[in-house]
């Protein structure tokens, strides 16, 4: 379902929704998806209630434009497709070292994470992660090809009456001498250009580096055919 709504959010932004509102009929974008009006219709609705569309009715139809839930959805796939053409072997960043808010620390001492951490990463992470914020275009870009790969699923759990969503992990190499991993949380509140990073020791230590040094991390796509699930 999700392959035909990517479809139908990408024939809307051929139409010119991503940069304004377009007049568009249920019965025009039927033609185009080559399905019925119905099937349109619905498709239509199911974008808005996502957010990943605004969809405003009046009487001389409907005004479309992609929200930038559906912008994301699109640079998305867009960096899967950059991803499978490509011929790098690994992708590369930069970001400078910032102190968080704690939430990535809070989330990783959890035993319902820890557990698989130990299982799947192959160590027991330090109490705290180390916290980057991206420093150019090409960094943002080089990570949303990373995060387009195939990640070690850390998956979610229920404590008491809360639950925990599932987290993604990445194997990576921090400065060229630190193995670690990249952490992606569903439910962070970070800014897309922020970059949680685990490891067995404290990082900022082991490598002697404090807020607004930039430190360098790499991901090898080899390990992207052979991450354990």
């Amino acid at each position: 379902m999700k392959d035909q709504l990517w479809f139908t959010l990408l024939t809307l932004a051929q139409l010119g929704a991503v940069n304004n509102s377009i007049r568009t009929s249920t019965s025009r974008l039927a033609h185009l998806l080559k399905t019925s009006q119905q099937t349109a219709s619905r498709r239509i609705a199911a974008l808005e209630r996502m957010g990943w569309i605004r969809r405003t009715l009046n009487t001389r139809g409907q005004l479309i434009r992609i929200r930038q839930k559906g912008v994301e959805e699109l640079t998305q796939i867009q960096s899967i497709l950059e991803l499978a053409m490509t011929k790098k072997r690994v992708l590369s960043f930069q970001g400078r070292v910032f102190t968080g808010l704690g939430e990535g620390a809070y989330y990783i001492q959890l035993e319902g994470y820890r557990k698989q951490f130990r299982k799947k990463l192959g160590f027991n992470p330090y109490p705290g992660t180390l916290n980057i914020q991206l420093i150019s275009n090409s960094d943002v870009n080089e990570f949303q090809l990373l995060r387009a790969t195939i990640g070690i699923e850390i998956h979610g759990f229920a404590s008491g009456d809360r639950t925990f969503g599932p987290v993604t992990c990445y194997p990576a190499t921090v400065n060229d001498q630190q193995k670690a991993a990249i952490l992606i949380i569903e439910r962070t509140h970070h800014h897309p250009n922020v970059v949680e990073i685990i490891a067995p020791i404290n990082l900022r230590e082991k490598l002697s580096v404090s807020d607004e040094d930039i430190i360098t991390v790499k991901f090898d796509l080899s390990d992207s055919y052979t991450l354990s699930q």
